[in-house]
Protein backbone atom coordinates (compact mmCIF):
# COMPACT_ATOMS: atom_id res chain seq x y z
CA UNK A 1 0.00 0.00 0.00
CA UNK A 2 1.29 3.91 -0.83
CA UNK A 3 2.10 5.43 2.08
CA UNK A 4 0.30 7.87 0.94
CA UNK A 5 -2.84 5.84 0.74
CA UNK A 6 -4.36 6.84 4.54
CA UNK A 7 -4.62 10.30 3.68
CA UNK A 8 -6.16 9.77 0.31
CA UNK A 9 -9.62 10.90 1.63
CA UNK A 10 -9.26 13.55 4.20
CA UNK A 11 -10.46 16.22 1.38
CA UNK A 12 -13.94 14.18 1.32
CA UNK A 13 -16.98 15.78 2.03
CA UNK A 14 -18.91 13.44 4.41
CA UNK A 15 -22.28 12.56 3.56
CA UNK A 16 -23.80 9.79 6.34
CA UNK A 17 -26.76 8.00 6.21
CA UNK A 18 -27.41 7.06 9.85
CA UNK A 19 -27.89 3.43 10.27
CA UNK A 20 -27.97 3.37 14.15
CA UNK A 21 -29.32 5.34 16.77
CA UNK A 22 -27.33 7.97 18.75
CA UNK A 23 -27.04 8.69 22.55
CA UNK A 24 -28.49 11.95 23.08
CA UNK A 25 -26.10 14.69 23.85
CA UNK A 26 -25.16 16.12 27.52
CA UNK A 27 -26.46 19.35 28.11
CA UNK A 28 -24.09 21.96 28.05
CA UNK A 29 -24.94 23.32 31.37
CA UNK A 30 -21.53 22.28 33.49
CA UNK A 31 -20.20 23.88 36.63
CA UNK A 32 -17.89 27.07 36.26
CA UNK A 33 -14.62 27.66 38.75
CA UNK A 34 -13.94 31.22 38.71
CA UNK A 35 -10.42 30.86 40.27
CA UNK A 36 -7.57 33.22 42.08
CA UNK A 37 -4.94 31.38 43.30
CA UNK A 38 -1.53 32.34 44.94
CA UNK A 39 1.33 30.02 44.89
CA UNK A 40 4.59 30.24 47.03
CA UNK A 41 7.12 27.59 45.50
CA UNK A 42 9.50 28.07 48.10
CA UNK A 43 7.14 27.36 51.32
CA UNK A 44 5.44 24.86 48.78
CA UNK A 45 2.36 26.46 49.71
CA UNK A 46 -0.83 27.95 47.94
CA UNK A 47 -4.38 29.34 48.77
CA UNK A 48 -6.84 29.94 46.78
CA UNK A 49 -10.65 31.51 46.77
CA UNK A 50 -12.96 29.50 43.96
CA UNK A 51 -16.22 31.15 43.12
CA UNK A 52 -17.83 27.85 41.95
CA UNK A 53 -21.34 28.43 39.53
CA UNK A 54 -23.95 25.99 39.87
CA UNK A 55 -26.19 25.95 36.87
CA UNK A 56 -29.80 25.63 37.52
CA UNK A 57 -30.15 22.74 35.52
CA UNK A 58 -28.11 21.13 38.39
CA UNK A 59 -31.42 20.30 40.72
CA UNK A 60 -30.29 19.43 43.67
CA UNK A 61 -29.96 21.19 47.50
CA UNK A 62 -27.20 19.85 48.69
CA UNK A 63 -24.04 18.45 46.46
CA UNK A 64 -20.72 16.57 47.68
CA UNK A 65 -17.34 17.05 47.08
CA UNK A 66 -13.52 15.81 47.30
CA UNK A 67 -10.71 17.91 48.28
CA UNK A 68 -7.02 16.92 49.49
CA UNK A 69 -7.22 16.47 52.95
CA UNK A 70 -3.52 19.02 53.62
CA UNK A 71 -5.93 22.00 52.48
CA UNK A 72 -8.65 23.38 54.87
CA UNK A 73 -11.69 24.72 53.28
CA UNK A 74 -13.96 27.66 53.95
CA UNK A 75 -17.30 28.55 52.37
CA UNK A 76 -17.60 32.30 52.06
CA UNK A 77 -20.88 33.14 50.63
CA UNK A 78 -23.96 32.77 52.48
CA UNK A 79 -27.09 30.77 51.88
CA UNK A 80 -25.31 27.68 52.12
CA UNK A 81 -23.36 25.19 54.92
CA UNK A 82 -20.37 23.15 54.58
CA UNK A 83 -20.23 20.15 56.59
CA UNK A 84 -17.32 17.56 56.88
CA UNK A 85 -18.60 14.00 55.99
CA UNK A 86 -15.70 12.40 55.52
CA UNK A 87 -11.66 12.20 55.84
CA UNK A 88 -9.03 10.32 54.57
CA UNK A 89 -10.23 8.97 51.48
CA UNK A 90 -8.04 7.13 49.32
CA UNK A 91 -7.64 9.86 46.41
CA UNK A 92 -7.94 8.63 42.68
CA UNK A 93 -7.00 10.66 39.40
CA UNK A 94 -10.12 11.32 36.98
CA UNK A 95 -8.53 11.95 34.49
CA UNK A 96 -6.40 10.74 31.39
CA UNK A 97 -3.43 11.47 33.03
CA UNK A 98 -4.03 9.48 35.91
CA UNK A 99 -1.33 7.58 36.88
CA UNK A 100 0.34 4.29 35.21
CA UNK A 101 0.91 2.29 38.16
CA UNK A 102 -1.30 -0.35 40.17
CA UNK A 103 0.03 1.34 43.32
CA UNK A 104 -2.39 3.47 45.90
CA UNK A 105 -1.40 7.11 44.90
CA UNK A 106 -0.58 7.80 49.10
CA UNK A 107 -2.61 10.77 49.62
CA UNK A 108 -6.17 11.25 51.32
CA UNK A 109 -9.07 13.47 50.16
CA UNK A 110 -11.54 14.35 52.99
CA UNK A 111 -15.28 14.45 51.78
CA UNK A 112 -17.86 17.97 52.13
CA UNK A 113 -21.43 18.22 51.55
CA UNK A 114 -22.62 21.59 51.07
CA UNK A 115 -26.65 21.61 51.71
CA UNK A 116 -28.52 25.44 50.33
CA UNK A 117 -30.49 27.08 52.96
CA UNK A 118 -33.41 27.14 50.60
CA UNK A 119 -35.12 25.71 47.34
CA UNK A 120 -32.25 26.98 44.35
CA UNK A 121 -34.32 28.87 41.59
CA UNK A 122 -31.56 30.36 39.74
CA UNK A 123 -27.93 29.66 39.49
CA UNK A 124 -26.05 29.52 42.42
CA UNK A 125 -22.66 31.00 43.44
CA UNK A 126 -20.59 28.78 46.21
CA UNK A 127 -17.35 30.91 46.90
CA UNK A 128 -14.50 28.66 48.84
CA UNK A 129 -11.32 29.46 50.04
CA UNK A 130 -8.48 27.00 50.30
CA UNK A 131 -5.21 26.78 51.37
CA UNK A 132 -2.84 24.62 52.65
CA UNK A 133 1.10 23.06 51.45
CA UNK A 134 1.22 19.93 49.20
CA UNK A 135 4.48 18.28 48.25
CA UNK A 136 4.27 15.01 47.40
CA UNK A 137 7.77 13.16 46.52
CA UNK A 138 8.42 12.39 43.42
CA UNK A 139 8.72 8.89 43.02
CA UNK A 140 10.26 6.06 40.76
CA UNK A 141 7.61 3.65 38.63
CA UNK A 142 8.00 0.01 39.97
CA UNK A 143 10.52 -2.55 38.43
CA UNK A 144 7.44 -3.90 36.60
CA UNK A 145 6.85 -0.71 34.86
CA UNK A 146 8.91 -0.69 31.37
CA UNK A 147 9.42 2.93 30.38
CA UNK A 148 11.08 3.86 33.63
CA UNK A 149 9.24 7.43 34.53
CA UNK A 150 8.40 8.54 37.72
CA UNK A 151 5.26 9.97 38.90
CA UNK A 152 3.83 12.14 41.80
CA UNK A 153 -0.44 13.12 42.19
CA UNK A 154 1.49 16.63 43.29
CA UNK A 155 3.49 18.89 44.45
CA UNK A 156 4.59 22.61 44.69
CA UNK A 157 8.28 23.40 44.93
CA UNK A 158 11.28 25.72 44.34
CA UNK A 159 11.90 23.05 41.02
CA UNK A 160 8.19 23.41 39.82
CA UNK A 161 4.90 22.89 40.56
CA UNK A 162 2.46 20.35 39.02
CA UNK A 163 -1.61 20.60 40.46
CA UNK A 164 -3.77 18.42 38.39
CA UNK A 165 -6.98 16.01 39.14
CA UNK A 166 -4.68 13.46 40.81
CA UNK A 167 -4.17 16.27 43.37
CA UNK A 168 -7.80 16.91 43.71
CA UNK A 169 -6.11 20.46 44.67
CA UNK A 170 -9.77 21.84 43.77
CA UNK A 171 -13.27 21.01 44.74
CA UNK A 172 -14.01 17.76 42.52
CA UNK A 173 -17.56 17.25 42.77
CA UNK A 174 -16.90 13.64 42.01
CA UNK A 175 -15.38 14.26 37.86
CA UNK A 176 -18.43 15.88 36.70
CA UNK A 177 -16.97 18.07 33.75
CA UNK A 178 -16.38 21.77 34.24
CA UNK A 179 -15.15 25.04 32.73
CA UNK A 180 -13.10 27.51 34.11
CA UNK A 181 -11.28 30.56 34.58
CA UNK A 182 -8.33 30.97 36.90
CA UNK A 183 -5.91 33.91 38.00
CA UNK A 184 -2.61 32.59 39.13
CA UNK A 185 -0.19 34.90 40.88
CA UNK A 186 3.50 33.71 41.01
CA UNK A 187 6.96 35.30 42.12
CA UNK A 188 8.45 37.50 39.91
CA UNK A 189 10.36 35.18 37.34
CA UNK A 190 8.12 32.24 37.27
CA UNK A 191 4.96 31.83 34.89
CA UNK A 192 1.94 29.22 35.06
CA UNK A 193 0.46 27.37 32.40
CA UNK A 194 -3.08 25.45 31.99
CA UNK A 195 -5.67 24.20 29.73
CA UNK A 196 -7.50 26.87 27.35
CA UNK A 197 -6.40 30.24 26.41
CA UNK A 198 -4.18 32.68 27.93
CA UNK A 199 -6.46 35.74 28.50
CA UNK A 200 -3.51 37.66 30.87
CA UNK A 201 -0.10 38.53 31.14
CA UNK A 202 1.53 40.83 32.84
CA UNK A 203 3.88 41.77 35.82
CA UNK A 204 2.19 43.34 39.13
CA UNK A 205 3.73 45.47 41.88
CA UNK A 206 2.48 44.05 44.97
CA UNK A 207 4.82 46.53 47.32
CA UNK A 208 7.64 47.41 47.55
CA UNK A 209 10.34 45.52 45.62
CA UNK A 210 8.36 43.02 45.27
CA UNK A 211 6.86 41.81 42.14
CA UNK A 212 4.61 39.54 41.36
CA UNK A 213 3.43 37.58 37.63
CA UNK A 214 -0.09 37.13 37.01
CA UNK A 215 -1.56 35.18 34.50
CA UNK A 216 -4.80 34.23 33.65
CA UNK A 217 -5.98 30.72 32.04
CA UNK A 218 -9.64 30.18 30.65
CA UNK A 219 -11.32 26.97 29.16
CA UNK A 220 -14.90 27.08 27.79
CA UNK A 221 -14.50 24.44 26.99
CA UNK A 222 -15.27 21.18 29.13
CA UNK A 223 -12.95 20.14 31.06
CA UNK A 224 -12.39 16.77 33.50
CA UNK A 225 -9.79 18.71 35.73
CA UNK A 226 -7.71 21.68 36.14
CA UNK A 227 -4.07 21.67 36.07
CA UNK A 228 -1.92 24.21 37.43
CA UNK A 229 2.08 23.82 35.83
CA UNK A 230 4.32 26.38 36.73
CA UNK A 231 8.35 27.01 36.66
CA UNK A 232 11.20 29.63 35.86
CA UNK A 233 10.11 29.01 32.15
CA UNK A 234 11.42 30.63 28.83
CA UNK A 235 8.62 31.11 26.23
CA UNK A 236 8.74 30.99 22.73
CA UNK A 237 5.66 31.02 20.65
CA UNK A 238 4.56 30.40 16.77
CA UNK A 239 0.97 31.22 15.08
CA UNK A 240 -0.35 27.81 12.96
CA UNK A 241 -3.30 29.04 11.31
CA UNK A 242 -5.84 29.55 13.92
CA UNK A 243 -3.89 28.00 16.41
CA UNK A 244 -1.20 29.74 18.80
CA UNK A 245 1.95 26.77 19.27
CA UNK A 246 3.61 28.10 22.26
CA UNK A 247 6.96 26.28 23.92
CA UNK A 248 7.81 26.74 27.62
CA UNK A 249 11.02 25.82 28.07
CA UNK A 250 13.52 25.66 31.48
CA UNK A 251 16.38 26.71 29.72
CA UNK A 252 16.91 29.18 26.93
CA UNK A 253 17.30 27.28 23.71
CA UNK A 254 15.57 29.18 20.32
CA UNK A 255 16.60 26.27 18.12
CA UNK A 256 14.82 23.03 20.34
CA UNK A 257 11.99 25.57 20.56
CA UNK A 258 11.53 26.16 16.97
CA UNK A 259 12.00 22.52 15.88
CA UNK A 260 9.14 21.87 18.01
CA UNK A 261 6.66 24.80 17.03
CA UNK A 262 7.37 24.33 13.76
CA UNK A 263 6.85 20.46 13.76
CA UNK A 264 3.66 21.28 16.02
CA UNK A 265 1.95 22.84 12.96
CA UNK A 266 2.56 19.96 10.12
CA UNK A 267 0.82 17.77 12.21
CA UNK A 268 -1.92 20.08 13.36
CA UNK A 269 -2.66 20.59 9.88
CA UNK A 270 -2.43 16.69 9.08
CA UNK A 271 -4.71 15.45 11.90
CA UNK A 272 -7.16 18.51 11.30
CA UNK A 273 -7.23 17.43 7.81
CA UNK A 274 -7.70 13.62 8.64
CA UNK A 275 -10.05 13.64 11.89
CA UNK A 276 -11.56 17.40 12.03
CA UNK A 277 -10.58 20.81 13.77
CA UNK A 278 -7.96 21.13 16.36
CA UNK A 279 -11.03 21.62 19.54
CA UNK A 280 -8.63 24.06 21.59
CA UNK A 281 -7.22 27.91 20.56
CA UNK A 282 -3.70 26.85 21.38
CA UNK A 283 -1.28 24.06 21.94
CA UNK A 284 1.76 24.24 23.84
CA UNK A 285 4.99 21.93 24.84
CA UNK A 286 5.92 22.19 28.51
CA UNK A 287 9.74 20.90 30.08
CA UNK A 288 8.98 19.31 33.32
CA UNK A 289 11.35 19.41 36.13
CA UNK A 290 11.53 15.38 36.00
CA UNK A 291 10.94 12.65 33.28
CA UNK A 292 7.49 12.57 31.76
CA UNK A 293 5.54 11.66 28.51
CA UNK A 294 1.73 13.62 29.50
CA UNK A 295 -0.28 14.45 27.40
CA UNK A 296 -2.74 16.77 28.20
CA UNK A 297 -5.71 19.16 27.19
CA UNK A 298 -4.17 21.66 24.77
CA UNK A 299 -0.47 21.17 25.83
CA UNK A 300 1.84 18.22 26.60
CA UNK A 301 4.61 18.25 29.60
CA UNK A 302 7.81 16.42 28.52
CA UNK A 303 10.70 15.65 30.73
CA UNK A 304 13.39 17.51 30.43
CA UNK A 305 15.42 14.32 28.44
CA UNK A 306 12.39 12.99 26.36
CA UNK A 307 12.45 16.59 24.89
CA UNK A 308 15.88 16.68 23.27
CA UNK A 309 15.48 13.19 21.90
CA UNK A 310 15.71 13.87 18.21
CA UNK A 311 13.57 10.78 17.51
CA UNK A 312 10.75 11.80 19.39
CA UNK A 313 9.74 14.70 17.31
CA UNK A 314 8.36 11.83 14.85
CA UNK A 315 7.27 9.26 17.83
CA UNK A 316 6.29 10.74 21.08
CA UNK A 317 5.78 14.42 20.50
CA UNK A 318 2.66 13.31 18.24
CA UNK A 319 0.97 10.83 19.90
CA UNK A 320 0.64 13.10 22.71
CA UNK A 321 -0.44 16.30 20.52
CA UNK A 322 -3.08 13.78 18.63
CA UNK A 323 -4.21 12.88 22.39
CA UNK A 324 -6.05 16.52 21.64
CA UNK A 325 -8.41 15.02 19.47
CA UNK A 326 -8.25 11.46 21.67
CA UNK A 327 -9.05 11.29 25.00
CA UNK A 328 -8.71 15.14 26.18
CA UNK A 329 -11.93 16.55 24.02
CA UNK A 330 -13.14 12.66 23.20
CA UNK A 331 -13.32 11.35 26.75
CA UNK A 332 -12.69 8.15 27.62
CA UNK A 333 -15.68 6.07 29.25
CA UNK A 334 -13.17 4.04 31.62
CA UNK A 335 -16.34 1.87 32.92
CA UNK A 336 -16.24 0.45 29.19
CA UNK A 337 -13.01 0.15 28.74
CA UNK A 338 -10.13 2.76 27.64
CA UNK A 339 -10.15 2.83 23.60
CA UNK A 340 -8.07 5.91 23.39
CA UNK A 341 -4.25 4.82 23.57
CA UNK A 342 -4.91 1.90 21.16
CA UNK A 343 -6.57 4.67 18.63
CA UNK A 344 -3.42 7.08 19.24
CA UNK A 345 -1.07 4.70 18.69
CA UNK A 346 -2.59 3.64 15.05
CA UNK A 347 -2.96 7.40 13.94
CA UNK A 348 0.10 8.55 15.39
CA UNK A 349 3.32 6.05 16.16
CA UNK A 350 1.95 3.23 13.73
CA UNK A 351 0.45 6.05 10.71
CA UNK A 352 4.20 7.94 10.88
CA UNK A 353 6.16 4.42 10.23
CA UNK A 354 3.56 3.04 7.89
CA UNK A 355 3.88 6.79 6.07
CA UNK A 356 7.93 5.52 5.73
CA UNK A 357 6.89 1.95 4.53
CA UNK A 358 7.46 0.70 7.59
CA UNK A 359 3.98 -0.41 8.67
CA UNK A 360 4.20 -4.03 8.49
CA UNK A 361 7.45 -4.23 10.46
CA UNK A 362 5.54 -2.03 13.54
CA UNK A 363 2.61 -4.16 13.58
CA UNK A 364 4.88 -7.38 13.48
CA UNK A 365 7.19 -5.96 16.31
CA UNK A 366 3.32 -4.75 17.88
CA UNK A 367 2.46 -8.71 17.62
CA UNK A 368 6.21 -9.93 18.89
CA UNK A 369 5.67 -7.77 22.02
CA UNK A 370 2.48 -9.01 22.60
CA UNK A 371 3.48 -12.30 22.54
CA UNK A 372 6.39 -11.97 24.51
CA UNK A 373 4.59 -10.31 27.61
CA UNK A 374 0.70 -11.75 27.51
CA UNK A 375 -0.67 -14.85 29.06
CA UNK A 376 -2.98 -16.28 30.86
CA UNK A 377 -2.53 -15.16 34.29
CA UNK A 378 -2.14 -11.81 32.93
CA UNK A 379 -4.28 -11.19 30.03
CA UNK A 380 -6.99 -8.79 29.99
CA UNK A 381 -9.77 -7.96 27.09
CA UNK A 382 -9.96 -4.40 25.89
CA UNK A 383 -13.56 -3.80 27.72
CA UNK A 384 -11.33 -3.62 31.16
CA UNK A 385 -7.93 -2.17 30.57
CA UNK A 386 -7.84 1.69 32.01
CA UNK A 387 -3.78 2.70 31.82
CA UNK A 388 -0.80 0.67 31.79
CA UNK A 389 1.15 -0.49 34.81
CA UNK A 390 3.81 -2.83 32.42
CA UNK A 391 4.67 -4.28 29.80
CA UNK A 392 1.52 -6.32 29.45
CA UNK A 393 -1.32 -4.11 30.15
CA UNK A 394 0.52 -2.20 27.49
CA UNK A 395 0.55 -4.59 25.16
CA UNK A 396 -3.14 -5.51 25.36
CA UNK A 397 -4.23 -1.68 25.68
CA UNK A 398 -1.65 -0.04 22.75
CA UNK A 399 -0.86 -3.12 21.05
CA UNK A 400 -3.82 -5.21 20.92
CA UNK A 401 -6.17 -2.09 20.33
CA UNK A 402 -4.17 -0.77 17.59
CA UNK A 403 -4.01 -4.07 16.05
CA UNK A 404 -8.03 -3.99 16.20
CA UNK A 405 -8.06 -0.91 14.14
CA UNK A 406 -5.77 -1.84 11.59
CA UNK A 407 -8.44 -5.03 11.14
CA UNK A 408 -11.42 -2.30 11.30
CA UNK A 409 -9.60 -0.77 8.54
CA UNK A 410 -9.20 -3.34 6.55
CA UNK A 411 -12.34 -4.44 6.62
CA UNK A 412 -14.28 -1.25 5.82
CA UNK A 413 -11.21 0.43 3.59
CA UNK A 414 -9.29 3.33 3.74
CA UNK A 415 -12.05 5.75 2.84
CA UNK A 416 -14.75 4.68 5.29
CA UNK A 417 -12.04 4.19 7.80
CA UNK A 418 -12.00 8.50 7.77
CA UNK A 419 -15.08 8.76 7.46
CA UNK A 420 -15.61 6.89 10.57
CA UNK A 421 -13.15 8.45 12.85
CA UNK A 422 -14.42 11.70 11.87
CA UNK A 423 -17.55 10.85 12.40
CA UNK A 424 -16.82 9.38 15.82
CA UNK A 425 -14.93 12.68 16.47
CA UNK A 426 -17.84 14.86 15.54
CA UNK A 427 -20.33 13.06 17.67
CA UNK A 428 -18.50 13.12 20.75
CA UNK A 429 -16.38 15.99 21.34
CA UNK A 430 -16.30 16.64 25.14
CA UNK A 431 -18.51 14.04 26.18
CA UNK A 432 -17.08 10.48 27.45
CA UNK A 433 -17.26 7.83 24.66
CA UNK A 434 -16.71 4.32 24.44
CA UNK A 435 -16.08 1.09 21.90
CA UNK A 436 -20.13 1.37 21.51
CA UNK A 437 -19.66 4.59 20.56
CA UNK A 438 -16.71 3.87 17.79
CA UNK A 439 -18.90 0.71 16.31
CA UNK A 440 -21.85 2.80 15.85
CA UNK A 441 -19.59 5.32 13.99
CA UNK A 442 -18.31 3.17 11.89
CA UNK A 443 -21.57 1.32 11.09
CA UNK A 444 -23.38 4.40 9.93
CA UNK A 445 -20.23 4.82 7.15
CA UNK A 446 -19.70 1.34 6.50
CA UNK A 447 -23.52 0.26 6.15
CA UNK A 448 -23.17 -3.34 8.25
CA UNK A 449 -22.97 -4.32 11.47
CA UNK A 450 -20.33 -4.72 13.10
CA UNK A 451 -21.02 -5.92 16.78
CA UNK A 452 -19.32 -9.65 16.27
CA UNK A 453 -15.92 -7.83 15.35
CA UNK A 454 -15.89 -5.69 18.32
CA UNK A 455 -17.25 -8.40 20.41
CA UNK A 456 -15.00 -10.70 19.55
CA UNK A 457 -12.03 -8.17 19.80
CA UNK A 458 -12.75 -5.96 22.58
CA UNK A 459 -15.03 -8.25 25.10
CA UNK A 460 -12.78 -11.46 24.91
CA UNK A 461 -9.08 -12.15 26.15
CA UNK A 462 -6.50 -14.09 23.89
CA UNK A 463 -6.15 -14.04 20.41
CA UNK A 464 -6.42 -16.41 17.38
CA UNK A 465 -4.14 -19.02 16.93
CA UNK A 466 -3.44 -20.07 13.02
CA UNK A 467 -1.57 -23.04 11.89
CA UNK A 468 -1.06 -23.67 8.06
CA UNK A 469 -1.26 -27.81 6.85
CA UNK A 470 -1.07 -29.71 3.98
CA UNK A 471 0.54 -27.01 1.64
CA UNK A 472 0.79 -27.54 -2.28
CA UNK A 473 1.29 -26.34 -5.11
CA UNK A 474 -0.75 -28.12 -8.45
CA UNK A 475 -1.19 -27.31 -12.13
CA UNK A 476 0.05 -27.82 -15.49
CA UNK A 477 0.41 -26.08 -18.43
CA UNK A 478 1.27 -22.84 -16.68
CA UNK A 479 -1.83 -22.27 -14.46
CA UNK A 480 -0.96 -23.14 -10.75
CA UNK A 481 -3.04 -23.38 -7.42
CA UNK A 482 -1.48 -23.27 -4.39
CA UNK A 483 -3.64 -25.83 -1.93
CA UNK A 484 -3.64 -25.36 2.09
CA UNK A 485 -5.63 -25.86 5.17
CA UNK A 486 -5.62 -23.56 7.98
CA UNK A 487 -6.92 -23.97 11.14
CA UNK A 488 -7.65 -21.60 14.64
CA UNK A 489 -5.94 -23.94 16.97
CA UNK A 490 -6.81 -21.95 19.87
CA UNK A 491 -8.79 -23.23 23.33
CA UNK A 492 -11.01 -20.72 23.37
CA UNK A 493 -13.91 -20.33 20.36
CA UNK A 494 -12.90 -19.58 17.00
CA UNK A 495 -12.94 -15.96 15.59
CA UNK A 496 -14.72 -14.32 12.64
CA UNK A 497 -11.22 -13.71 10.21
CA UNK A 498 -10.09 -11.76 7.11
CA UNK A 499 -6.85 -13.63 6.83
CA UNK A 500 -4.84 -12.07 3.85
CA UNK A 501 -2.31 -14.30 2.00
CA UNK A 502 0.76 -13.14 0.13
CA UNK A 503 2.33 -15.77 -2.61
CA UNK A 504 5.52 -14.64 -3.31
CA UNK A 505 6.62 -15.18 -7.17
CA UNK A 506 10.65 -14.86 -8.80
CA UNK A 507 9.82 -12.21 -9.67
CA UNK A 508 6.48 -10.19 -7.96
CA UNK A 509 4.14 -10.98 -4.82
CA UNK A 510 0.32 -10.62 -4.81
CA UNK A 511 -2.01 -11.06 -1.94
Amino acid sequence: MSKKSFLLFTGVIISVVFLSAWPAAAGNDYLHHQISVTVDPGDQFMEAVDTITVPLSCKTDSLEFSLLSNLEPRLLSSGATLILVGEDVEGEDPGMDREESSDASGMSLNRYLIVFGKSRDRDTDLIIEFKGKIYFPIEESGPEYARGFSQTPGLISDRGVYLAGSTCWVPDFDGDLLTFEMTVSMPDGWDAVSQGERTFHKKYESGPGEVERISRWTSNEPMEEIYLIAAQFHEYTLQAGDVEVMAFLRTPDEALAGKYLETTGQYLEMYCDLIGDYPFSKFALIENFWETGYGMPSFTLLGEKVIRFPFILHSSYPHELLHNWWGNSVYVDFEQGNWCEGLTTYMADHLIKEQRGQGAQYRRNTLQTYTNYVNTGNDLPLSDFISRHNAATASVGYGKSLMMFNMLRQMVGDEAFVKGVRLFYEKNRFRAASFDDIRRAFENVYGRGLVTFFSQWVARTGAPELRIEDASLNGSDGRWTIDLTMEQIQEDDAYTLEIPILISFADSQAT
